[in-house]
């Protein structure tokens, strides 16, 4: 027997028309009617509401087909793979983490020098007088051997090089020599 023989049954067991059970369920009597003669079924919460008012289980309902144990374990195995696509999305955004974790760290303790740099010296001669100026950065700070801020304002330049010219430039301008 179908869903649909079996709620035409219990409808005219119950003494319902088409029309008391379409009011009861909220649905037109064109429904009742397409469920009566298999061309839909109704839905789950539709079969609940029928089992109720015809006093009878689902599996009495649907019949031997089982209609409702099919949706329910197809609705099961798409969940099952709803999981499982979740756990490995899951496990590759932690891998994924984990993986930033360890750049980052390997990125500051490669990267951070704390150690001098030498980025370069000079030697230069002005009025017999000669100077050797050496530049050097620590912890990413311009440090500068001897006291070049008489001649240039050394907190302007963001790296030696730039310091080292500015030191060659003062010199040549003012007749000295840099090596």
């Amino acid at each position: 027997m179908n869903i649909g023989m079996t709620i035409s049954e219990l409808r005219k067991k119950n003494n319902l028309t088409q029309e008391q059970l379409a009011e009861k369920l909220n649905v037109t009597r064109q429904t009742i009617s397409k469920w009566e003669l298999n061309e839909t079924s109704p839905s789950l919460e539709d079969a609940g509401k029928l089992a109720e008012i015809f006093k009878v289980s689902l599996n009495e309902l649907v019949g031997s087909k089982n209609v409702l144990e099919e949706k329910v374990s197809n609705v099961e195995r798409l969940a099952g793979i709803i999981i499982k696509i979740l756990k490995v999305i899951g496990v590759l955004i932690i891998i994924y983490f984990i993986f930033l974790i360890v750049a980052i760290i390997a990125f500051t303790t490669f990267s951070g020098k704390t150690e001098e740099e030498v980025t370069g010296s000079i030697t230069c001669t002005l009025n017999n007088e000669t100077e050797t100026y050496q530049v050097t950065t620590k912890d990413n700070k311009l440090e500068i051997s001897k006291n070049a801020s008489n001649i240039i304002d050394v907190n302007s330049y963001n790296n030696g090089n730039d310091v080292l010219n500015a030191i060659i430039d003062y010199y040549e301008e003012n007749n000295g020599t840099c090596k």
